[in-house]
Order: structure tokens, then C-alpha cells, then sequence
């Protein structure tokens, strides 16, 4: 055999040896670093609670509307990524514990605490809209910040499920949420209601929803799909509301920030 042929045979065993060794690493070069996964891939039971609503206008649909002749009723909030909705009314000191440090904690991942202009707001019945504006991201990452509707395709859950008589949630991560709850002190809560599920675009695309006390639901950019404000009938018994963003756990690494107004039809 020539010295040509040994090199070529020499060159195609080492070809050999590096492609089988390749064939046997893992995808991720680093298993123990599941941050860069954080959030998006892990499977969460989805709930089948259902809100009360009136189904909106169609995507696209050529039904006409109007806004209704609304006027604000609160002052413009700003509502950090980092607002736990599970806080709501929440003492200080009041943690939830995911597995990772620093834990959620009141009052620094608190959800904001929306005063009403007019108490008559808050009256049992009476119909909310809102104006939203920002971004928001998930993580301590640079390319997933989103507007309030939060992200379509990624809708988990709460990973600790219902807490302190509030209810868990299934909705785009991302988006604005909110709570209604009563003058009830903190640890005299009763069970929380039923989970609500907004988990479809159709789900989301209401022209009215009408959530239970402690009953965590979306709001995202306050809009059908056809542009026009959706309406969130407040519950009896109101006397607060809270809104924060929605995640699946550890909200203390979110970024960015939304800004959300009351409105309403003055009676």
C-alpha cells in the first residue's frame, strides 16, 4: 500500500472517531444551567374554570362599535414585572416559596393597590375599563418583553396553584392581571374560587367579563380583538382592587413595567 492510501485510511478512521463522538453529546452543552429554559417549557395542568362573559366582536369582523363615553377614576398606576398577583392583600412579610432565592415576598413583589377616585366606582355592578400601556419581560432576558396582552402561545399557570384565597389562573405570561377583593382580613379568607382559563384566544376576546371576588383574571391591553374596551363588572362586596403581571413562579427576576388607568361611565 502506497503512502497516499495509509493517509487516506488514517483520515477516514479519525472522520469516523469525531463524528461518533459527536453523535453522543447532550444538546445542551450545560445540563446544570436550566435558567435559559426558565419559564418556557415546563408543563403546567390546565384549569377549566370558566369566567362569565359576553363574547366580543370577531378578529376582523364588520360589526360596528363605539366606546362607551368613559372617564378615568383612578390616577395612572405602574405595575413592575415583579407585582405578584398571590400577594394581593398580602402583610408584610408574607413569602411564597418557589425553590429559589430570593423568594417572593410582601411588600416587594406586592401587586398594586388601585385606589378609586369616586367610591362609587367600586359599586357592585358598576362596569371598568381600562387604559394600559408598557412592556414587560418574564425574565432577565432581553428579547421577550411583550405588551400587557402578554404572550399568545406561552399561557401557564400558577405552579403553587390557588394561595390565600385567591384563586390560581391560566393566561398569556406577560399579561396584566387583576384581582377584586373585599374588606375580609388576610387570614380569615375564605377558599378561593374557582381558576379561570384564558388560555385560547377566544377566551380572551370578551366584551364583558364579570369575575367573583379573590378570582385572579386577565386584562392584558383591556381590548376585544377588535379594538374596543372590554368591560369588567365589579363583584359585591368590593372595595379594593389589585393588578399585577402574570407568571408561573418566581415573579422577582421580571423586568419592566406596565401603566394602568380605571375607567369608567360616570352614573
Amino acid at each position: 500500500m502506497n503512502t497516499t492510501s495509509k493517509a487516506a485510511k488514517v483520515l477516514s478512521l479519525m472522520l469516523s472517531v469525531a463524528a461518533f463522538s459527536a453523535c453522543g453529546k447532550s444538546k445542551n452543552s450545560n445540563d446544570d444551567d436550566t435558567d435559559t429554559q426558565k419559564k418556557t417549557t415546563v408543563a403546567v395542568p390546565r384549569n377549566t374554570g370558566s369566567a362569565t362573559t359576553t363574547p366580543a366582536r370577531p378578529a376582523g369582523g364588520s360589526q360596528s362599535g363605539t366606546n362607551p363615553p368613559v372617564s378615568a377614576c383612578s390616577s395612572n398606576y405602574e405595575i413592575l414585572g415583579t407585582a405578584n398577583p398571590f400577594l394581593a392583600g398580602a402583610p408584610s412579610g408574607t413569602e411564597l416559596d418557589y425553590g429559589r432565592a430570593p423568594l417572593d415576598a410582601a411588600p416587594l413583589n406586592a401587586p398594586v393597590s388601585v385606589q378609586a377616585d369616586d367610591v362609587k366606582c367600586f359599586d357592585a355592578g358598576r362596569r371598568l375599563y381600562f387604559q394600559v400601556a408598557g412592556r414587560i419581560a418574564y425574565d432577565a432576558q432581553p428579547d421577550i418583553f411583550t405588551d400587557a396582552d402578554g404572550q399568545p402561545n406561552n399561557t401557564p399557570s400558577h405552579t403553587l396553584g390557588s394561595v390565600h384565597g385567591l384563586s390560581n389562573i391560566t393566561a398569556p405570561i406577560n399579561s396584566l392581571v387583576g384581582v377584586f377583593l373585599d374588606n375580609t382580613p388576610f387570614a380569615s379568607r375564605a377558599a378561593a374560587p374557582e381558576a379561570l382559563d384564558f388560555s385560547s384566544v377566544a377566551s380572551r376576546n370578551f366584551k364583558t367579563l364579570t369575575p367573583k371576588l379573590g378570582q385572579i383574571f386577565f386584562i392584558g391591553d383591556g381590548k376585544d380583538a377588535s379594538g374596543l374596551l372590554q368591560a369588567f363588572v365589579v363583584p359585591a362586596g368590593t372595595t379594593r382592587l389589585y393588578l399585577a403581571i402574570m407568571d408561573q413562579y418566581e415573579w422577582s427576576n421580571n423586568q419592566g413595567q406596565l401603566s394602568g388607568t380605571i375607567q369608567w361611565v360616570k352614573p
